[in-house]
């Protein structure tokens, strides 16, 4: 009975927590600099384009949660276009003003690559932001200047792989003994591959030229993937239908409409909407600890709906309404409950797509928890059953 109050004391003691930060989310922490992912290490410069080869000079910067610099950590760059075949660029090492920059070239072809920067702590491996750069060949094609412009709706696309890309992940543990060879198991067919996933976009055109076949391309820009849709225009010289295009890396594609008579006009359609992270503060503790869940990068003044733990499913007590702040970022106390498991947790933060359906998944990255024995509760609990 007495291991029972002691829990359902915790319990209530996370819920008066709770309950006394009210029920609306707290702005983004103060120790972080403007702009830093909750993850705490941020990848400059901003997506670029350059000609090739280059070089290009990529900077991370590492703070930790009163915003101090972080030096002497091994920061990893990594090109994630394809994130099942990712591919390590090189290493460098911060500074005194945690800071590490490192260069490198493209002298193969037009492409787009999605750089990120990852460190470890020793008990987990945080993830920056990523920047995408784009490799030219030659001078950027731009519209001809004319009255014709177009839209497209959504104007972005949030693939489900984005959170697994955005989200910080428990370090590797070291390898172990390769155990003794077992009797072969029968052969079982692979897996089916998943559905190709498409994009479907409404363009809307306007001042191009009367009853004129015009071509929409999408992916029109070096190093894309393009493909092509044809619409006629009406007695206003204005169109609109849907194109359905196959899936893309990240990054900023052109979509671009010609009429080949003097009307053309260009539009940006982005993978993904939106890089949020979130973090936990601190990311280790025992059963009944209170730690502090800190998102970045979300929609503004979105409702979040979910923040908790993931599987297996042991519930923190959370107040029905959450919202992200004015930047899109938010931080919350999270219960890690007494009757939690021991060992590793992932907390979970989803907000909705605020561009539709058509817009891909709901916006999400996921943190890393560590549940530790410790001296929250009587040695003996476990005894005085």
């Amino acid at each position: 009975m007495r291991s029972l109050r002691v829990a359902a004391a915790g319990i209530l003691a996370g819920c008066l927590v709770v309950a006394v930060l009210g029920s609306v989310a707290l702005a983004a922490p103060v120790g972080l600099p403007a702009g830093f992912p909750a993850t705490r290490i941020k990848l400059d410069p901003a997506s670029t384009t350059l000609n090739m080869p280059g070089p290009i000079t990529l900077t991370a910067a590492i703070v930790d949660w009163h915003g101090a610099a972080s030096k002497n950590l091994v920061i990893t760059f990594t090109n994630v276009t394809d994130p099942s075949k990712a591919s390590q660029l090189g290493k460098a090492t911060t500074d005194k003003s945690g800071q590490a920059s490192f260069s490198y070239s493209n002298d193969k072809e037009p492409r787009t690559d999605v750089i990120q920067a990852t460190f470890s702590d020793g008990l987990e491996v945080h993830k920056s932001n990523r920047v995408f750069v784009g490799w030219l060949s030659g001078p950027p094609a731009t519209a001809i200047a004319s009255p014709a412009a177009i839209t497209v709706t959504p104007g972005c696309f949030q693939p489900a792989t984005a959170a697994r890309l955005a989200s910080d992940t428990f370090r590797p543990a070291a390898p172990r003994p390769t155990p003794k060879a077992t009797p072969k198991a029968r052969a079982t067919a692979p897996p089916a591959a998943a559905p190709p996933v498409t994009y479907t976009i409404t363009v809307d055109g306007v001042n191009f030229n009367p009853f004129t076949a015009v071509l929409v391309t999408f992916d029109a820009g070096p190093g894309g993937t393009p493909e092509s849709f044809e619409r006629t225009t009406d007695v206003f010289g204005h169109f609109n239908f849907d194109i359905q295009v196959r899936s893309r890396p990240e990054g900023a594609h052109l979509v671009r409409a010609d009429d080949f008579r003097q009307r053309e006009a260009d539009a940006i359609y982005k993978i993904p909407c939106f890089q949020p992270a979130v973090a936990l503060n601190p990311p280790i503790g025992p059963p009944g600890f209170v730690t502090n869940a800190i998102g970045t990068g979300f929609p503004a003044n979105t409702s979040i709906v979910v923040l908790n733990w993931a599987n297996p499913a042991l519930r923190s007590p959370l107040p029905k309404i959450i919202k992200t702040d004015g930047s899109g970022s938010f931080k919350y106390p999270i219960l890690v409950l007494y009757h939690d498991l021991l060992g590793p947790r992932i907390l979970q933060a989803i907000v909705p797509n605020p561009f539709g359906e058509r817009a891909g998944s709901a916006i999400e990255a996921d943190a890393p928890f560590l549940v530790t024995p410790g001296r929250s509760q009587p040695t003996d609990l476990v005894l005085r059953r």
